[in-house]
């Protein structure tokens, strides 16, 4: 049993995609960071960084708790042998590549501009002209990976399962008109089963959290 402790953000849904992905067995705890759930100190002793997602692996016997989504997802998928490829090849290097650049920037950005928009007092020029120029270059980097490939490393891995849900055009003020190549992959993870499964838990959880809206 996994122990996925979680809220349906963009964070949280990536790795129930992938436990999805796994068909591995695991029990959803909702961390409500609408009201300050993952403060708590007994959320903060699983999650050092009091942030979801976290997991709690009590498969070997003695529990595995891991926080980070990308350390989370490289784990299950190197214990499970899919959707990374071996230690030392050159397809997981791309992965990883891939990966760390969602970790890095399209979390952060997208995140901060979802911020600002959503949740500002007052419109603040500045910072909405800095993270929209951003966002808008994030996206014609995704958009020119695709145009090579049907998924960014390739195959179907942890790094599209980590991007995909990230990807919110309405929210984030981009025209997937103007993205073919990243509107013909989102449709394709869209079509997933596991992916179908994740996104109806985490309307069961938090049916109005925007991350659930499959434009």
């Amino acid at each position: 049993m996994i122990d996925l402790y979680y809220w349906p953000t963009g964070n949280g849904l990536k790795v129930g995609i992938l436990l999805e992905e796994l068909g591995l067995e695991y029990r959803l705890l909702p961390v409500n960071i609408r009201e300050g759930e993952q403060k708590q100190a007994e959320f903060q002793r699983i999650s050092a960084n009091g942030r979801i997602p976290a997991i709690v692996d009590r498969r070997a016997g003695t529990p595995l708790s891991l926080f980070e989504s990308g350390a989370i997802l490289n784990f299950l998928a190197d214990s499970a042998g899919r959707f990374l490829p071996p230690a030392g090849s050159v397809e997981r290097q791309k992965v990883q590549e891939w990966l760390f650049w969602q970790v890095g920037h399209i979390t952060p950005y997208l995140s901060q501009l979802q911020v600002f928009k959503e949740k500002a007092p007052e419109p603040i020029p500045f910072a909405l002209d800095l993270l929209n120029a951003e966002a808008t270059r994030l996206y014609g980097v995704l958009e020119q990976r695709l145009a090579e490939v049907p998924y960014v490393a390739g195959e179907y891995s942890v790094a599209d399962i980590a991007i995909f849900p990230w990807i919110q055009p309405q929210r984030q003020g981009q025209d997937l008109a103007s993205y073919p190549h990243i509107h013909a992959w989102r449709e394709r993870i869209k079509a997933r089963p596991a992916v179908q499964r994740a996104y109806a838990k985490g309307r069961e959880v938090a049916p109005g959290e925007r991350s659930l809206a499959l434009q």
